[in-house]
């Protein structure tokens, strides 16, 4: 049979079909939402599930690289402020001289903390093409003017901004992923767009060692060309992340702006949110949803989940260099050891992540972690032998970089309908922040090279991680009993349950 191609790329029967529902669901006063609810995943037939799987795979390749890729430049600041810390920025703006580079360090996590729900709530209604791409462009611009700052006090002023633009981009784009994808599919997209991120940093130390090596070029000193080299890449990221960052695929469909995707693919996503968790169409965020879903002290717990994690990654992140500069003298050989840390914890994050969304459980594998980062930190802070305090990085770096996606999915996957995912999200991701200020304030310059007291305040966060998970893993065991056994409604939805 010949078909002719309408607008948009969906085939006469298939526009035939799409009416034809829909004619059903004002027949019967069924939406449409609630018919794919009722649907088992077991009974959908082979081709149903090719069809599918290949609908799948090509979100995985046009959301996931572009997100990942813009996150990563973000990442690089991370590390870039201790880079050119090292590479001679300290003598240069007397960075040696009391708390001033923590100070740097603290600032940014501030505005960062200010900014960050505020700019999650924005991701609707500004369109995640302009808002991701537009705060991309404004960090790479400020990181790039850092590079020509001749006093530590505008470095300061140059972190505050940079917090102010990066906030919300962490929320942003998981709350965007948790529309494309069903729940147990979830925490594999997070790790594999989350290991780019990993990725850049395990290459970021050496890349920075490479681009100091332009030191006195243009009468420019090495540490400098860190922030201009970088700050531009991000800025010619942000142009290409303009033309491929798409929308949530409700808007796509209805508005018929479909980006590459037909309207038979953009149905088949929405039809397989229904089934998983039934919203797939999102509801209006006004004040009173706001507040109410802004108070469910759910999500607050899921931000502390959160904090358990960051607190140990902003950690390694900017005190790295630090550590292995006491197991080896040379600058080049420390920037060499910082990556292979990382591109372990890529292999342990995406097998970990694997493995959770196939055996459908989040939380015992957020124990193991937490259990490997202990480990980790003790091993690097007490061990007096080089070689196993170098094993005690590649554990603690794995261990909570492997959290951060578990802990994220944990919550998209107990979070149900648009309004209560955004808030949840800036929520949960405000202690991205508070994680920061904690690592900034705990790691103090005056306990250099043991740094004692900030390794026990992070082993102190994965004892709270594992009392989180055993609490609410009897929460959620509570709810869902009641629900099973007494009808009650979680989430507004009867065939809703919490997962572990």
């Amino acid at each position: 049979m010949s078909h002719q191609t309408t607008t948009g790329g969906q085939t006469a029967s298939e526009k035939t079909e799409f009416n034809e529902f829909e004619a059903f669901d004002e027949e019967t006063g069924v939406t449409k939402q609630e018919v794919n609810r009722h649907i088992n995943e077991t009974t959908l037939s082979d081709t149903q599930k090719k069809r599918e799987a290949k609908v799948l795979r090509k979100v995985d390749w046009r959301l996931i690289p572009i997100l990942g890729l813009l996150y990563s430049v973000a990442g690089l600041d991370r590390v870039n402020l201790s880079n050119a810390r090292v590479a001679g920025m300290n003598k240069d703006l007397r960075f040696d001289i009391g708390n001033r580079y923590s100070i740097a360090l603290l600032v940014f996590f501030i505005t960062y903390f200010l900014f960050e729900l505020p700019t999650t709530l924005l991701l609707r209604p500004l369109k995640p093409r302009y808002l991701l791409n537009g705060l991309a462009v404004c960090w790479g611009s400020v990181m790039l003017g850092m590079g020509f700052i001749n006093d530590w006090r505008y470095i300061v002023v140059c972190r505050m901004l940079i917090g102010v633009f990066e906030a919300g981009y962490l929320p942003c784009c998981m709350f965007l992923l948790a529309t494309w994808y069903q729940r147990f599919e979830v925490q594999s997209r997070i790790s594999w767009w989350y290991l780019i991120n990993l990725f850049v940093s395990a290459f970021g130390n050496i890349l920075a060692f490479a681009i100091v090596k332009l030191d006195g070029v243009h009468g420019i000193a090495g540490w400098r060309w860190i922030f201009i080299v970088e700050g531009a890449a991000t800025l010619g990221i942000a142009l290409i992340g303009f033309f491929l960052v798409i929308d949530f695929p409700d808007r796509m469909l209805a508005t018929n702006k479909l980006q590459g995707f037909t309207q038979d693919e953009l149905q088949i996503i929405l039809d397989r949110i229904d089934r998983d968790r039934g919203d797939s169409q999102p509801d209006k965020l006004t004040w009173e949803k706001f507040t109410r879903h802004v108070v469910n002290w759910e999500l607050w717990v899921y931000g502390f989940m959160f904090l358990t994690c960051s607190a140990p990654i902003y950690a390694f992140a900017y005190f790295i260099q630090i550590i292995l500069g006491t197991i080896v003298d040379s600058t080049a050989v420390v920037f060499l050891l910082c990556a292979p840390p990382y591109l372990f914890s890529i292999i342990w994050t995406v097998l970990c992540a694997w493995l959770a969304d196939r055996s459908h459980l989040r939380m015992p594998w957020m124990v193991g972690n937490a259990v490997i980062t202990l480990t980790g930190l003790l091993i690097t802070a007490y061990s007096t032998n080089p070689g196993a305090r170098y094993f005690g990085v590649f554990l603690g770096v794995s261990g909570c970089n492997a959290n951060l996606p578990t802990i994220i999915a944990l919550q998209s996957n107990n979070v149900r309908s648009d309004s209560r995912r955004s808030v949840a999200n800036g929520v949960q991701l405000l202690f991205a922040a508070i994680g920061g200020i904690y690592a900034s304030t705990t790691f103090m310059q005056k306990e250099y090279p043991t740094y004692r007291t900030g390794v026990w305040c992070a082993v102190a966060t994965q004892f709270l991680l594992i009392i989180l998970c055993a609490g609410m893993f009897l929460h959620f065991r509570k709810e869902n009993k009641a629900a099973d056994e007494y009808g009650e409604v979680i989430q507004e939805d009867e065939g809703f349950r919490y997962t572990f």
